[in-house]
């Protein structure tokens, strides 16, 4: 076992550098996960962009690895052993809670971190790995609360790190979007977590997947159609709410995910492109709308629904899929670095990078 370990801290606004680290002590109800790789997400551009976080700490909440060490107590109540290959959620939970107990962790009162003990000793890694991540560094700390899946053997741990996003779009789709058989949905926005939607959504057999997205997001596009997308809208060109009728006969989607800005410029196209009974579901925290179209939701009977985060049964059923091997999955894989260049690879995510950047990830045993 190494005595000594390198991570990615964030040090200040959109600054990072690389610090060694003691190997945390592990003691019976905890363990040391050998991370392998790392997906960067939207979460992360914002935490790296916020100034007032001041306390260094490591960042990174998509992670995949190796089981190094597993206490007894931990072993036990995971069903885990060394050399289990495993998704770590960025979750940290009491586990008997009603949110737990649901297998909604994102509820949990202490899914924030504040009331979680101190690492092993003050001076450990796991001062510097917080609720929401840690796994920008070579090794991360299981909290007894964290929530862990087993990969299914033979999925590269890339395509395994999808096992988040792609959880989202399982628990946004379906669990609470109902999507199914006699369906149909709008997907706005490509990204990552877009795209597990239109996977969910194929994979429960709906009849008409239909996502939508910018100039810039052509590439993404193309890869929502090989994903099972039935159309593809670029919006800057075409008239999302006509074109959604036409596709549909005229009766607008059941059910529509804004998984791009939750602001004016998606919402209110949605409700327009909603049939009689539809759902919208917005996961990020938008622009104020003013006035809202009270009055479009009451004609058109509409359920308006915010989410958070998923299940931990949401996660399962990404993770069978992926490791199906039914879907282009390497054609998400846009760019992988090294663990050096956190900053670069967040940035890319961000924006400020190639404009076919879909899913990116850190190797944290790669330096440069």
């Amino acid at each position: 076992m190494d005595t000594k370990l390198l991570a990615a801290v964030k040090v200040g606004c959109k600054q990072t550098e690389i610090r060694e680290f003691a190997m945390p002590d592990v003691p019976p109800d905890a363990g040391l996960l050998r991370v392998e790789a790392v997906g960067v997400c939207g979460t992360d551009v914002h935490t790296y962009s916020d100034a007032l976080a001041t306390e260094p700490f490591i960042m990174g909440h998509e992670n995949v690895g190796t089981i190094a060490q597993i206490g007894r107590l931990a072993a036990q109540g995971w069903g885990l052993k060394e050399g289990d290959r495993v998704l770590a959620e960025g979750y940290r939970v009491c586990g008997h809670c009603v949110s737990c107990l649901s297998g909604y962790f994102g509820f949990c009162p202490q899914e924030g971190g504040q009331d979680h003990p101190p690492g092993p000793t003050p001076d450990s890694l796991i001062r510097f790995q917080p609720s929401r991540g840690g796994g920008f560094s070579q090794y991360l700390y299981l909290h007894p609360g964290t929530r862990l899946h087993k990969i299914p053997e033979g999925v590269p741990p890339e395509q395994a790190t999808l096992g988040i996003p792609f959880g989202n779009g399982w628990q946004w789709a379906y669990f609470d979007g109902g999507i199914g058989p006699g369906k149909s949905i709008l997907v706005q926005g490509p990204g990552q977590q877009g795209l597990g939607c239109i996977v969910a959504s194929k994979e429960a057999g709906a009849d008409c997947i239909i996502v939508s997205g910018l100039a810039r997001d052509a590439r993404r596009l193309q890869v929502a159609r090989r994903l099972g997308a039935d159309h593809a809208i670029d919006v800057e060109k075409e008239d999302l709410v006509k074109r959604v009728k036409e596709f549909t006969g005229g009766r607008g989607v059941d059910l529509a995910i804004d998984v791009a800005t939750g602001g004016p410029a998606t919402v209110l196209p949605a409700l327009q492109a909603l049939g009689v009974h539809g759902k919208l579901i917005v996961v990020p925290r938008g622009a104020e709308i003013r006035p809202f179209p009270l009055d479009v939701i009451q004609r058109k009977c509409l359920t308006l629904k915010g989410v958070r985060g998923h299940s931990y049964q949401a996660v399962e059923m990404a993770l069978r899929v992926i490791a199906s091997g039914k879907y282009p999955l390497h054609e998400l894989g846009s760019h992988r670095f090294g663990l050096g260049q956190v900053d670069k690879a967040i940035r890319f995510v961000a924006g400020e990078g190639p404009e076919d950047v879909i899913h990116v990830t850190v190797n944290p045993w790669s330096t440069p």
